[in-house]
């Protein structure tokens, strides 16, 4: 899946005749600009755009879409949607496909109408991506809310037994925070890749697995007093099975809760399991591999059974940490490549905003590289990034970089930069159109570098021009300053 280009017409927030234009030869196209330029209304707006038209709904808004599909991207499909075209979703979408090796060929294009592109109901569409995968690191839920129609119908399938978890993933999936604890579970089992056990040893310090402690809670179906599930039933019931024989034994009890869907405080029965090594983590996955381990501890979760989870890992010091210890930033990589890893398939979209929030230098300049090496299949998947780290796009070229401004009109509008950031290094990113930046200095030495060069522009300099500029010149070399210095400014 690739996008080729986006323009939102109106009807949507600040925006107004803007034109997206991705680069459909690259995994990456990253969203740079200003707070308030429009970059995650962007990820909304295609979130929205998907949303509809997997669900055969109304138009969000005015808006042309062209995007490729197919192992090789050579199904083509444009979409122009606005609700002026009419008064049913049908009507508002005017949606052609076609058949072409690249964007620039010329080729017949066909209508379809959006009720042969809107998702069967064994989830499939020839003119859809499979899967549409979202992250916001932000406390808003706008983006989250947008997900909510998707995750109740696949809750009440799970409910009624109309889930093959081994098969199935959510077309539009949100991930979440505990979704890393999920992802470094799966991390560490016996059929995954060396990719996963070498990004946690060499990037985050993590050298094996110690345990795992489940908390189960009674669910809202739950009716079955003598069952110690309650009930559960399908993938989730096999799940458990599964996991319940390589524990210490099962410890129930009767206490308040602390958070669940029902509020705090509410008395709920609960079930313990407790996973003590590594051996009994891979006997509970035999069979599933880490993507439908990952998948069922997900649909466990929905299914309003998992209380809590409670990892804990052998650091390469020997310390033995908890999950909760770890940092921010170590969480939310695991959460954003354990979600590559183990979602990603043909034809998937991810729009990622601001997921390097927490990272360091060190692991922003590195971010590039990171998502290179969880997604190996680069022609079937498309990246969609906001961030506001000039480390993670220095490793770019400008056709993956978009710049999104504010014209004096408060509307928003995108190009690509003027060079590649590739080669500029921090400070040529910073000042570059990209950013914005007059000076990468701070006030202070800017101030005392401006006061120098308006002397140093005098045709001629009087006394106090000359003690003034010695003045000026000796602060500079206490500054670290001479005459030449690695910062061009």
């Amino acid at each position: 899946m690739k996008l080729d280009y986006l323009t939102i017409r109106s009807g949507f927030k600040n925006i107004a005749n803007l034109t997206v234009d991705f680069d459909e030869e690259q995994l990456l196209t990253v969203l740079v600009g200003r707070n308030g330029s429009g970059k995650s209304n962007i990820i909304e707006a295609l979130v929205k755009i998907f949303r509809a038209l997997d669900l055969g709904d109304i138009a969000p808004f005015s808006y042309e879409l062209v995007y490729s599909l197919g192992v090789d991207n050579t199904t083509w499909v444009k979409v122009d949607a606005s609700p002026s075209y009419g008064h049913t979703p049908i009507s508002q979408h005017l949606i052609k496909v076609t058949k072409k090796t690249n964007a620039h060929e010329m080729a017949m294009w066909n209508k379809v109408s959006l009720s042969k592109v809107k998702r069967d109901k064994d989830g499939k569409s020839p003119y859809l991506p499979k899967h549409l995968f979202a992250y916001y690191s932000g406390p808003s839920d706008r983006l989250e809310s947008l997900f909510v129609k998707h995750r109740t119908d696949f809750y009440y399938r799970l409910l009624k037994n109309k889930v093959k978890i081994e098969d199935e993933i959510r077309p539009l999936f949100y991930a979440k925070p505990y979704h890393s604890q999920f992802a470094l579970l799966a991390f560490f089992l016996s059929g995954q890749s060396d990719t996963g056990r070498k990004f946690l040893e060499s990037q985050l310090g993590i050298k094996q697995f110690h345990s795992a402690h489940f908390v189960f809670r009674k669910p809202s179906w739950g009716r079955d007093k003598t069952d110690i599930f309650w009930g559960a039933e399908g993938g989730v019931r096999e799940f458990l099975k599964r996991m319940l024989p390589n524990t210490f034994g099962a410890v129930s009890a009767n206490r308040k809760e602390t958070t669940s869907l029902t509020g705090t405080g509410v008395d709920n029965d609960f079930v313990h399991l407790y996973l003590p090594d590594l051996t009994s983590l891979n006997t509970t996955a035999k069979g599933l591999g880490p993507k439908n381990f990952f998948k069922m501890l997900e649909s466990t979760l929905l299914s309003e059974l998992i209380s809590s989870v409670h990892v804990k890992v052998v650091l390469s010091n020997d310390e033995i940490v908890s999950f909760s210890e770890l940092s921010e930033g170590e969480q939310q990589l695991l959460t954003v490549f354990g979600l590559l890893q183990f979602t990603a398939e043909s034809d998937s979209l991810f729009l990622l905003d601001e997921p390097d929030t927490h990272l360091n230098p060190a692991w922003a300049a590195k971010y590039h590289a990171f998502l290179n090496r969880f997604i190996p299949n680069q022609k079937h998947c498309h990246i969609v990034m906001v961030t506001h780290h000039p480390l993670a796009i220095a490793e770019l070229n400008r056709d993956q970089v978009q710049v999104l401004n504010r014209r004096s009109n408060g509307l928003s509008y995108a190009e690509k930069p003027a060079e590649s950031p590739i080669g500029m290094g921090v400070n040529g990113i910073l000042t570059s159109d990209m950013f914005g930046m007059a000076t990468t200095l701070d006030k202070h030495t800017s101030r005392v570098i401006e006061d120098r060069r308006k002397i140093l522009e005098k045709d001629s300099l009087d006394e106090e021009d000359k003690f003034n500029l010695r003045k000026l010149n000796s602060s500079l070399d206490r500054l670290g300053y001479g005459y030449t210095h690695p910062d061009e400014d």
